[in-house]
């Protein structure tokens, strides 16, 4: 297949899904790639500008665009694991997973119906860190019947700082607008982030809350 095709090919996720590839644009994102994962770079130098800015996901367009392997998913091998539980932003997601590589976890899973990690919002949002994680995609019923104790981000739930962390502990950080799935969250022991003034927190900063609390 011609490469700008590809390349235009893969802003879908279903093309995505189909072919395990993913594009990734501009020079500092590209350097976070493992080489191993590039396919190939097409620059803007090659193809012209013009020519270039159809392909970008960009509205500024960057100097070049990858498309790279997704890489594979391996065991789980911690005891704490981050569950994305069918969160829909792309950025959210992007964002979520740069908290989890900074505060130092390796495993996550994405639950059926979460947004693609590697949709080139997700990427950018991420900042690379979406390369320093073992992503791992899962329906609710595998991960019930996990060894994990779940733990869920609930707006009713026991005060996070009175929370004691069990071992194999898989925190659940659920949708935007309806939260973790009921499932997930009867199973789970629930707790929250008290406070004021507003009805909810974002989930980017509950995740970032509570992702540093476990550290």
């Amino acid at each position: 297949m011609n490469k700008l095709k590809l390349i235009n090919k893969l802003k879908l996720r279903k093309y995505r899904d189909e072919y395990g590839l993913f594009t990734v644009e501009g020079d500092k994102l590209i350097n976070e790639v493992p080489k191993h994962l590039i396919e190939f770079i097409v620059t803007q130098e090659e193809i012209g500008e013009q020519n270039f800015k159809k392909f970008s996901s960009l509205t500024t367009p960057q100097s070049a665009i990858a498309v790279c392997n997704k890489p594979k998913s391996s065991a789980i091998s911690e005891n704490f694991i981050i569950v994305l539980d069918k969160i829909q932003d792309p950025n959210n997601v992007g964002a979520i997973l740069r908290t989890t590589a900074a505060a130092n976890f390796h495993d996550v899973i994405l639950i059926d119906g979460t947004a693609d990690p590697f949709n080139p919002k997700s990427i950018r949002a991420s900042m690379g860190a979406i390369f320093h994680l073992n992503l791992i995609n899962m329906s609710e019923d595998d991960l019930l019947n996990s060894k994990f104790n779940l733990v869920a981000a609930h707006i009713n739930g026991i005060d996070y700082k009175k929370f004691n962390k069990p071992e194999h502990c898989a925190l659940i950080l659920g949708n935007e607008g309806a939260g973790v799935s009921k499932n997930l969250r009867e199973a789970a022991t629930k707790i929250t982030i008290p406070i004021s003034n507003v009805e909810s927190l974002n989930v980017n900063a509950a995740a970032a809350i509570l992702i540093f609390h476990f550290t």
